[in-house]
Parts: C-alpha cells; sequence; structure tokens
C-alpha cells in the first residue's frame, strides 16, 4: 500500500506522556512520512523531552512556537506543516496502536470520498489503566456526505479526535482556521460534510485516548466556550448546509433546543458566579429560544438541577447499553512500547 502519511501531534505541557504518543507513531507496521510535533510555549521539559527523541528518530519534526497560540490555532499550524496526503491527528497524551495507519489508510484508499478515517477507541487514565471502550452506535464503513451533515446535529460524530485526515479535504475547508477554541473538531467535521465529503468508520479498538480527573473543574469553566462553539457549529455551518440542500429546518431546531437543554446543567454548578450564569443563560437563549429550553434554564437556576439530572440521565444509561450492545469491538494491537532504533 502506497501512501504517504504525516502524524501531527500538537502538544502542550505533556512531557510526561510525549514519548508515548511518538513512539506509537514511530512504530506503525506502516511508517509515516514524517511526525511532527508542534510545542506550543511549553513550560515543563518538553523541550529536552523532544531533543532526545529528534536525535532518535530521524523523521521527528519539531515546532517551537514563539507565542502561546492556544490548541485551535496550535493544532492548525501543526496540520499545515504536513507534507503527506494523509494526516494523523494525535494529541500529546494518547497513542496509536501498531495497525492504525494500515488498518485506516486502507479504508481512505478504498473510499476516496471520505475526508477522514476514525475508529472505536479505548479508554486509560494517566497511568495507562484501560478504562471503558468508546464505541459508536452505527456501522462501521463508509457514510457520504449528506448522512453525515444528518447525523452532525446530534454532535460530533466520532469516538475521540483521534482522526486520520485527506489531506486535500482539509485544504478545501481551510484546515482548522476560525473555528470555535473549545469544539473546533466538531466545527471541522461538519464542514467537511457540509463540503461534500463523506467519512468512514471502523469498528476495532485502534488508539487510546486518555481521560483526566478534572479535580480543578477546568472543564466545567469551559462549558460557556461550549455553547458558544456549538452555536456557532449550527449557525456557521448546519443551518447554510441544510438551507442550501433545501432540507427543512424544523428537525435542526429541535436539535438546537436538546443542546440548549444538555449544556444548560452547568447553571446548577457552584464554579459560577451569578454574573457567570447570566452570560450563560445569554448565549443558551441564542442557541435556542424555544419556551422548553428557557425553562429548563430556569430550574436549574432555582436549584432544581438534581432533578432536571435524574430525568435527562435515565435515557444515557439506556444509550450505553444499546451502545454497548449494537457494537462490541474486540481489542486488539495493543500498544508497542519498544525503544525506538536510529534511523
Amino acid at each position: 500500500m502506497q501512501m504517504k502519511i504525516s502524524v501531527c501531534i500538537p502538544t502542550y505541557n505533556q512531557a510526561e506522556y510525549l514519548s508515548e504518543a511518538i513512539i506509537s507513531a514511530f512504530n506503525q507496521t506502516i511508517p509515516p512520512c514524517e511526525i511532527i510535533v508542534s510545542n506550543d510555549c511549553s513550560t515543563d521539559n518538553t523541550v529536552e523531552v523532544l531533543q532526545k527523541l529528534i536525535s532518535e528518530i530521524s523523521l521527528l519534526k519539531v515546532i517551537n512556537q514563539t507565542k502561546n497560540l492556544g490548541i485551535s490555532q496550535n493544532t492548525d499550524a501543526c496540520l499545515r506543516a504536513a507534507s503527506g496526503e494523509f494526516i494523523v491527528r494525535l494529541d500529546s497524551d494518547d497513542m496509536l496502536s501498531p495497525g492504525y495507519i494500515e488498518q485506516l489508510g486502507a479504508l481512505l484508499l478504498s473510499n476516496p470520498n471520505a475526508a477522514y478515517a476514525h475508529a472505536a477507541v479505548q479508554e486509560i487514565d494517566n497511568n495507562g489503566k484501560f478504562l471503558q471502550q468508546r464505541l459508536l452506535a452505527r456501522k462501521p464503513g463508509f457514510q457520504s456526505s449528506n448522512e453525515a451533515l444528518l447525523a452532525a446535529k446530534k454532535g460530533f460524530r466520532v469516538a475521540a479526535n483521534i482522526i486520520m485526515f485527506r489531506k486535500n479535504a482539509l485544504e478545501k475547508v481551510d484546515f482548522s482556521t476560525k473555528r470555535p477554541s473549545y469544539v473546533e473538531d466538531f466545527h471541522l467535521s461538519a464542514a467537511l460534510a457540509a463540503a461534500g465529503f463523506g467519512n468512514v468508520y471502523h469498528n476495532g479498538i485502534l488508539s487510546f485516548y486518555r481521560v483526566w480527573v478534572d479535580d480543578n473543574k477546568v472543564r466545567q469553566r469551559r462549558k460557556l466556550l461550549e455553547i458558544v462553539g456549538v452555536y456557532r457549529v449550527f449557525e456557521e455551518v448546519l443551518e447554510p448546509a441544510y438551507k442550501a440542500r433545501g432540507w427543512d429546518l424544523v428537525q435542526l431546531y429541535k436539535q438546537r433546543a436538546a443542546f440548549a437543554k444538555e449544556l444548560a446543567d452547568c447553571l446548577g454548578w457552584s464554579v459560577y458566579t451569578i454574573d457567570e450564569k447570566k452570560e450563560i443563560v445569554r448565549e443558551l437563549s441564542k442557541l435556542s429560544s424555544s419556551k422548553k429550553s428557557k425553562l429548563i434554564a430556569y430550574f436549574y437556576l432555582k436549584g432544581f438541577g438534581s432533578l432536571m439530572n435524574i430525568c435527562f440521565g435515565i435515557p444515557k444509561v439506556g444509550k450505553s447499553i444499546f451502545k454497548k450492545i449494537y457494537n462490541i469491538p474486540v481489542i486488539y494491537n495493543i500498544i508497542n512500547h519498544r525503544k525506538p532504533q536510529a534511523v
């Protein structure tokens, strides 16, 4: 299989896991032509880790940003630096199984209208211990652009943001330029579908996705960014694409309301001040101005969050059980940690 593949790893202050990510990209059954790491002004020992590895792995290329760009812009810079016709986007605390490129590369070659390939993932904790598997409730194989666009209204339809892209598809949508800072992957995948590209899914475990315990409630503090980002996905991508195709917008508005309902749970969190909650309410009303959405936000603000969570939690449990029954992949190609040899 003739392929020119770049592996792009944006990083910031994850020196402890960076070597594992790079070595997992190096130890592929079909090797990449380059591994590009974009260091976003890390303040830990990332530079030292990279200096050591670059002496051992000749295909490793390092970009040291002169100022901190943030996740979205650093990822964009890393992707744009790739010379391969296919690009693997890998976070610096995650890992690929040895067959990742071979398996997903074959899918992209056999599905020329797919902008990207993705697979089920195995969650791991900060020590590498296996947690749960992330599965998608869909059949493996190709999904057309229209199917992907319809599915996108319910959210980012991948198991994790470890994805193998077709470079010319990224070029057509201008990579990650001007995308939201928190849900840029969702925005990008929707834009690719709107541009006429499908995607292809492999139902095996081909990568390892690290899940963190958020003791400092950093993710909770980013909820406003998530709400703004989801709003932009609907306003900037989905609604224009639906209108261009002459599709009914009613279902789109219903899904906006569903998102507003789900995201309103942050109004019951103690991490936010009253003024911050008012700002969240304003952004939620932009996402959906339906009476139901406003009523749910009101209940959360008035301290009925526990009752709301019970009501909304039951369908989620049922969905989780369905996904496990529908599509149970087998773990294979466990990560190979051998020391890389100089090439």
